[in-house]
């Protein structure tokens, strides 16, 4: 009789079961990039609104304390500020309007006119009304 080998099969085996293995890591490395990538834009929201509520602050500081009050804020985001009582950090036109997060917030008072930028910057009472301007 004629005697069947069986390393062809086992072969198979251990092939199927290396592709098993590979689909699954695979898998696992494209949830946690997803994963990672989640973290990250969060992180970039949480320094955002961070910073925005940083803006905010030092306006209604100035506003709060009188005449002739200064206060200085920094931020590495760009942001902007408009006549209208609203902040807006983030800069839709410096990446992907897709994944560029804008985070918004407000303040109280009347500001003399709208400011944008970055850095470090100064908020002024000058008799009831807020100026801005950037320190160099």
């Amino acid at each position: 009789m004629y005697k069947r080998s069986r390393k062809g099969q086992i072969s198979i085996e251990i092939m199927y079961s290396v592709g098993v293995l590979l689909m699954i890591f695979i898998l696992l490395t494209a949830m946690t990039f997803s994963k990672k990538i989640d973290v990250e834009r969060t992180r970039d929201t949480v320094d955002k609104k961070n910073d925005c509520n940083k803006i905010s602050s030092a306006i209604n500081r100035v506003l709060a304390l009188g005449n002739n009050y200064e206060a200085n804020f920094k931020t590495i985001h760009h942001f902007d500020v408009y006549t209208t009582e609203l902040i807006i950090v983030g800069d839709p036109d410096g990446g992907d309007p897709q994944t560029e997060i804008e985070v918004v917030c407000t303040f109280e008072g009347n500001i003399d006119q709208d400011y944008s930028g970055t850095g470090i910057w100064k908020v002024i009472n000058d008799a009831g009304v807020l100026k801005m301007e950037a320190v160099v």
